[in-house]
């Protein structure tokens, strides 16, 4: 049993959903299309890096505003830490959940930087240093969002009585949209 209501799991799932359906278009469109190279050649080239910069941001964000910590500057805020913390969890989801929110947390903290220094605030020495921020390995983006998906199916499990699904469909939408693009 939970003290979170059935609401707040929804909202808080939806939110993680959100997050993976960015993610996945950003993959499909740009990390992971054949045609990246070609189309950074072409005549569209500045248009296609724009967007391309505008997802990345933006799925940087999505993903950082999961882990801000339950309360920040007096406000509550609906992300990962505040499930743990006032989620009302038995013992033993307590402990699982607090062991996945701690694998989320390795993968976010690289996102951190970025998130504060360019997306947040303009931060002065970060933009004159031209140095990337929020690299990480190849796969970790992948690992996160299915460690993600396990803590969400516990939480909605444990309230509503069935896993939360993401939209699988994302993928294809980003798919069928490069199909558009394509022809």
């Amino acid at each position: 049993m939970s003290a979170l209501s059935a609401r707040i799991v929804e909202e808080f799932c939806k939110l993680c959903d959100w997050s993976y359906q960015v993610w996945i278009n950003h993959r499909e469109l740009f990390d992971d299309n054949h045609r990246t190279p070609e189309l950074l050649q072409s005549k569209g080239a500045h248009a296609f890096e724009r967007l391309r910069k505008i997802s990345h941001e933006y799925t940087i964000l999505q993903i950082a505003k999961l882990h801000d910590g339950a309360v920040v500057s007096g406000n509550i805020t609906l992300g990962i830490d505040y499930i743990v913390k006032f989620g009302g969890w038995s013992p033993a989801i307590s402990l699982e959940l607090e062991r996945l929110a701690g694998q989320l947390s390795s993968f976010s903290k690289q996102l951190r930087a970025p998130r504060n220094q360019l997306l947040s605030h303009n931060d002065l020495a970060a933009i004159l240093s031209g140095n990337p921020l929020g690299e990480f390995n190849p796969g970790e983006d992948i690992k996160y969002f299915e460690v993600l998906q396990n803590f969400v199916n516990i939480v909605h499990n444990e309230v509503m009585g069935t896993p939360f699904p993401f939209d699988d469909l994302a993928e294809n939408d980003a798919e069928i949209l490069m199909a558009m693009i394509n022809s």
